[in-house]
């Protein structure tokens, strides 16, 4: 399989890998195929190409659990995976932004949707037409 860290080349390798793991596991054991799978074929941290820009770290890796709502963070610089369950979060029209602190070092485990706290919403650029 190829090797280098190159976009091709992890795909292939995370192709391979998905088909490779057994289908029919349940959430608990389902979670962390795919997090085995999506750890194996990211690039490492502190990694750089020269002159190829677009090649970096892989920092966060995530899974989204779609039949029980909820998404799962690996941090590449925390050994915890924490989750949010989307059945905690108030995601109706009008409600507040919120988000996770996670410059100062902060670190989650388990469930940190008790940690989210008001935020202010992000503010995209404007769309200049071409």
């Amino acid at each position: 399989m190829p090797g280098t860290i190159r976009a091709s080349d992890r795909f292939v390798r995370a192709s391979y890998y998905i088909n490779a793991i057994p289908k029919n596991l349940s959430g608990t054991k389902a979670i962390p195929s795919v997090f085995s799978v999506i750890r194996n074929v990211s690039a490492p941290l502190g990694i750089t190409t020269p002159g190829k820009p677009n090649v970096a770290s892989t920092i966060w890796r995530t899974v989204h659990d779609q039949k029980d709502r909820t998404l799962y963070f690996d941090s590449a610089t925390s050994p915890t995976v924490f989750c949010v369950p989307l059945d905690k979060v108030d995601l109706s029209a009008g409600a507040p932004v919120k988000r996770l602190a996670l410059k100062g070092g902060e670190t989650y485990s388990s469930d940190a949707s008790a940690s989210l706290r008001p935020a202010e919403p992000f503010k995209f650029l404007e769309a200049k037409p071409q």
